[in-house]
């Protein structure tokens, strides 16, 4: 959804931020018949006049199955916009959050990201960075520091 000026709006429930990682898997002749037995619909690819399903079918070679590489994306985090008043029952942290004005996980992670990222990254203790920057910046917020680190923890990919 746009406003008016055409800039995004932010919906309750929406998705406003996600991290993702890409692997290349190894070639195989099991991706080539992945491919087109499981990716693309082989009706779409029999009956339709489309460039893309033509330059598929050219390449489809059934007595020869050529190795191919297989690109695996796995989402590791994931943010949504939260509701513009806590729906009874929210938890406390997200009641909490919309106190502050903060409108959903990720803008949380921006705020405190400049004070817990070189003990995210380095050997430091992040669960201890980020209950300092609460203490100095979110006081209000405090009380959740153990859910906050954990929200960080995924979001920098650190294990738990």
């Amino acid at each position: 959804m746009y406003d008016a000026a055409g800039k995004p709006v932010l919906v309750p429930g929406k998705v406003d931020a996600y991290r993702f990682l890409t692997f290349y898997l190894g070639e195989t002749s099991a991706n080539f018949d992945d491919f087109y037995h499981k990716v693309v619909d082989p009706t779409w690819l029999q009956g339709s006049n489309a460039p893309d399903a033509a330059a598929l079918r050219q390449t489809r070679q059934s007595s020869a199955k050529p190795p191919c590489w297989r690109i695996l994306h796995r989402v590791t985090y994931i943010s949504r916009v939260l509701a513009p008043v806590p729906p009874p029952g929210a938890p406390p942290l997200e009641k909490a959050m919309r106190t502050e004005n903060i409108a959903s996980n990720y803008e949380l992670i921006k705020r405190l990201e400049p004070y817990v990222r070189p003990a995210a990254t380095s050997s430091a203790d992040p669960a201890a960075a980020t209950r300092n920057a609460l203490t100095a910046h979110l006081p209000e917020l405090a009380p959740h520091a153990a859910e906050i680190t954990e929200y960080l923890g995924h979001y920098f990919g650190m294990e738990n």
